[in-house]
């Protein structure tokens, strides 16, 4: 790739970092002889209409903010290979490997967050929202300027979202939990994302990392961050940060304003250092789940000390289950494998949701026709549970039943974003079926389901069906989506599909 030229004007120069939606590269503008930075959307996240539409987003993403601590963009090039981004080449150490160095100070991090702070703040004032902010898109300069970087996955207020709806993208350590859940986001992500970065650089490792990404996700959706043993000013800012609805968090104004007063030695900003009563009896909100280390060993997630939202997989902002939830479930994992499979099925139904979930990750191989059946029969508290595992482990679950109407029921009383993801992780004939009954019982809601599912799973699904029922579900997702899924079809399958939408 070194001394490759790109629309016969840049040349490649060095490789500077490589991101979720591709690679950056440190290039020369033979035209204009300057550096620039050169982003290569990757070829291998998208077809190449999908491609050149998010490098058009990201590059009106950034068009839209004039601020120092946001890089520019030059241009975007149609290149064979695909689109390139042409930007600014900002020179600078990424927030990320300055903490695999070592953790930073609190005044270090004050002064990096009041400068990221203030770059996202001039992207949400024009409707862009980062959507992927973490220490490794974070640049900091030789002048210890603050740069963010990398607005790959960005939204833009008003615009299309490109392919792969309701997809979670971004690193696992620092997405939210509106964004697991799937329900609409604000600038509080960002700020949830920026808390959790602030976290990483003060204390050297991210607040709710488990040994597996299930396990990490779970974690930030209901438990509360691991004990910080670092942070003494910054403790009460971070805490609320990392709350887990979006209205508990600070604003942005409230976290300038704390951060500024940080940086004054404002008594205000928060205890200079800890009371007695937080060295020695630690508040609810900052204890570790108990059932960790048991849901790790078995390969599951771990347990909460959260409380359901009602809508299904959200925690409290640090709050108990009780003991008496924790007694029922001991209970229950230890008469589980002894009962009989529909019993099996109602049983777990019986504990809260995080608890049931805990129990389903570690024991799924239990869970056979029957079992999952059963638990089907109540679609709500069962979507509720499955959304919390890993999509995989979910479709496999719903394999296993041979009511589609039942699995229907399921997948439309979860979140939108998890619908698609569970359902691309189904076999393409049990996906299909599902998707059949769904349609008859809700077609925007189905449509917008295999618009979330990844091109290829989807395409094998539609293939399954009737043309009718194909076009109507094709005619609830957005041009990108459609225009995309059609030229996968089987030719006449195809024809009679893409004449059924043009009529």
């Amino acid at each position: 790739m070194i001394g490759k030229r790109v629309a016969g004007r840049f040349v490649i120069e060095a490789q500077l970092g490589s991101g979720g939606m591709g690679w950056v590269w440190r290039g020369r503008d033979n035209k204009l002889d300057r550096v620039v930075a050169l982003k290569q959307v990757r070829a291998d996240v998208g077809r190449l209409p999908e491609l050149k539409a998010r490098a058009e987003r990201e590059a009106q993403a950034l068009a839209r903010i004039d601020h120092p601590g946001i890089v520019r963009v030059h241009d975007v090039l149609d290149a064979p290979d695909g689109p390139w981004i042409v930007m600014d080449y900002v020179q600078g150490t990424v927030l990320g490997a300055l903490i695999t160095r070592a953790p930073l100070s609190e005044p270090a991090v004050v002064r990096i967050g009041a400068q990221a702070l203030d770059a996202l703040a001039a992207a949400h004032a024009v409707g862009v929202l980062h959507r992927d902010v973490k220490p490794d898109n974070i640049l900091i300069t030789a002048s210890s300027s603050v740069v963010l970087v990398d607005f790959g996955i960005a939204t833009i207020e008003g615009h299309e979202r490109i392919t792969m709806l309701g997809h979670v993208v971004g690193t696992p350590d620092f997405i939210a939990p509106e964004r697991i859940r799937g329900t609409p986001v604000g600038p509080a992500a960002d700020l949830w994302s920026l808390g959790a970065t602030l976290y990483t650089a003060l204390e050297g490792r991210p607040p709710f990392h488990k040994s597996t990404e299930e396990a990490t996700r779970f974690a930030i959706l209901t438990s509360p961050p691991d004990p910080m043993t670092r942070a003494v000013r910054l403790k009460p800012m971070l805490n609320r940060l990392l709350a887990k609805s979006p209205a508990n968090r600070m604003t942005a104004g409230e976290l300038a304003r704390q951060l500024e007063g940080a940086a004054r030695g404002d008594p205000g900003a928060g205890p200079r250092r800890p009371s007695r009563a937080s060295t020695t009896t630690p508040p609810r909100s900052s204890r570790p789940a108990r059932k960790e280390d048991a849901a790790r060993a078995n390969g599951g997630v771990p347990g909460s000390q959260g409380v359901s939202d009602g809508r299904g997989v959200s925690g409290g902002d640090g709050g108990g289950g009780g003991a008496g939830a924790g007694v029922a479930a001991g209970r229950v994992r230890r008469t589980l494998a002894d009962v009989g499979d529909a019993e099996r099925g109602s049983m777990i139904l019986t504990l809260p949701p995080d608890e049931a979930a805990v129990l389903l990750a570690e024991r799924w191989k239990l869970f056979t026709t029957a079992a999952v059946e059963e638990m089907c029969r109540q679609a709500a508290k069962s979507a509720t549970i499955l959304q919390m595992l890993l999509p995989s482990r979910a479709g496999w679950l719903l394999n296993q039943v041979r009511d589609p109407g039942l699995v229907a029921r399921v997948v439309l009383a979860m979140g939108a974003h998890h619908r698609g993801l569970v359902l691309g992780q189904m076999h393409d004939r049990h996906s299909a079926a599902a998707i059949e009954a769904m349609a008859a019982a809700d077609t925007r809601q189905t449509g917008l389901a295999v618009a979330a599912m990844q091109k290829d799973p989807a395409a094998q699904a539609l293939s399954r069906l009737p043309p009718a029922t194909i076009a109507g579900l094709l005619a609830q997702v957005p041009p990108s989506c459609r225009g995309s899924l059609v030229p996968l079809l089987p030719s006449g399958l195809r024809e009679e599909v893409a004449r059924r939408l043009a009529g």
